[in-house]
């Protein structure tokens, strides 16, 4: 879900809605109101609407502006200074920079599984979100290998909007692309289901319907999925020999809101030839990790905070 990763401002100035709010205006605002998501791709896309949806949020928890713990950002794998700098800068306007501290998300995602990240066993964790899949390999308590794929739930929408175009005539939006993969997406077997959808006809350009079946949806997918299949594959076949044995053992686990596609868990376990496990509320998972390292004061070792 990428809906919580969203802002509408009216004229350039007043924020209207963040959130899922601004979502169920995407797609259909009017020209003086632009909806747009601050962050892309893990990186900060636009400052000013970070630090807008940020405030607005921060006002919501303004107990947190007298708490002495600060706040804790989960970062990509491979963030550069200057995207760590822009995630200071844009925290900054709310708190002081000393308070805001880092951690690799990854490393948010292991300790909200229950791995033991403080050991220096060896876990791959794999989240597929909506705007990228981080696959990381964590020991020791930091991620030692990992790569940040710009592939996630925005790529998929995109190609079952695609496939609909060139099979079916019909353009729709990313909305309709969205419901489509959560409602009919699987991998390798899944029920034969069918949804109606609106769009505009490519020929004509007249508001036409039609029906689209799982089928089509699913294959449109398999693509950006196997190019996922080839990063962990690429990642896994780079990881050292005794982190690459505990890794066998014990699996991948696999988390994110795009692992809730039906099957998917069974189509990378078949891909990589290495078990999958598909962990509970994955959509949260990062966030949960987020708590239990503030919460714990033994798991503090985990954030750092660059120095510029």
């Amino acid at each position: 879900m990428y809906s919580r990763n969203m802002i509408a401002v009216r004229d350039g100035r007043r924020v209207i809605a963040v959130g899922d709010e601004a979502y169920e205006m995407y797609e259909k605002n009017p020209e003086n109101i632009e909806v747009s998501c601050p962050m892309v791709n893990g990186v900060i896309a636009s400052a000013t609407n970070m630090e807008l949806v940020l405030s607005y949020t921060l006002k919501k928890f303004h107990s947190l502006s007298q708490a002495t713990s600060g706040i804790c950002l989960a970062v990509p794998f491979g963030v550069t200074p200057v995207e760590q700098r822009a995630f200071f800068n844009v925290m900054g306007s709310s708190l002081a920079p000393g308070r805001v501290h880092l951690v690799e998300k990854g490393v948010a995602d292991a300790v909200s599984i229950g791995l033991p990240v403080l050991d220096s066993g060896g876990h791959m964790i794999v989240n597929i979100g909506a705007d990228t899949t981080e696959i990381s390999v964590v020991s020791g308590g930091k991620v030692i290998l990992g790569q940040t794929l710009r592939i996630g739930g925005r790529t998929l929408d995109e190609d079952i909007c695609t496939m609909v175009r060139r099979k079916f005539n019909l353009s729709i939006g990313r909305r309709t692309g969205e419901r489509l993969k959560n409602n009919l997406a699987f991998m390798i077997n899944g029920p034969r289901l069918e949804q109606k959808v609106c769009g505009i006809h490519t020929l004509s350009g007249l508001p036409k319907t039609d029906i689209i079946p799982s089928l089509a949806v699913s294959v449109a997918i398999v693509g950006s999925v196997d190019r996922i299949v080839e990063g962990i594959r690429g990642v896994y076949s780079r990881t050292p020999p005794q982190i690459m044995k505990d890794i066998a053992a014990e699996g991948i686990f696999l988390t994110g809101g795009v692992s809730m596609i039906l099957n998917l868990p069974v189509y990378l376990q078949k891909e990589t030839a290495l078990p999958v496990y598909h962990i509970q509320d994955p959509v949260n998972s990062t966030l949960r990790g987020l708590i239990e390292i503030i919460n714990h004061k033994e798991l503090k070792v985990l954030t750092h905070t660059p120095v510029f």
